[in-house]
């Protein structure tokens, strides 16, 4: 993707295409899934956690919330609608980029989209 950024399959869910945006900001690691998993699962799936993502003890110990893409994150869960957005916009980027989506990737388009009040 570039200097310090990655995307990848997320160690949290059943992956089949990259959602996993990495980025290396140099005093920290930012981790952002677009799928909607949660930090923690993502950090716990590869056995690391909070404090492996800063670059001091002090960083760690003083994030109340987390920095993550770019934006400061309380440990509050994801707004269902805004998961659904994502879902699609990752669905979206798959389909442009010729990717074939799984049966369940097609599920979960469609449950988005119906929850959405979106004719799909």
């Amino acid at each position: 993707m570039g200097a310090d950024r990655w995307m990848a399959c997320c160690p949290a869910h059943d992956d089949k295409s990259p959602s996993l945006s990495i980025r290396n900001t140099g005093d920290r690691v930012l981790v952002f899934c677009f799928a909607g998993c949660c930090p923690e699962d993502i950090l716990t799936a590869v056995g690391l956690t909070w404090r492996d993502l800063f670059a001091s003890d002090w960083q760690a110990d003083n994030a109340r919330g987390v920095a993550l893409a770019g934006r400061h994150y309380s440990q509050k869960p994801l707004d269902p609608v805004e998961l659904d957005r994502r879902v699609l916009r990752v669905a979206r980027a798959d389909i442009a980029a010729g990717k074939t989506l799984s049966t369940e990737d097609r599920a979960r388009v469609e449950l988005a989209l119906e929850r959405l009040g979106v004719d799909g």
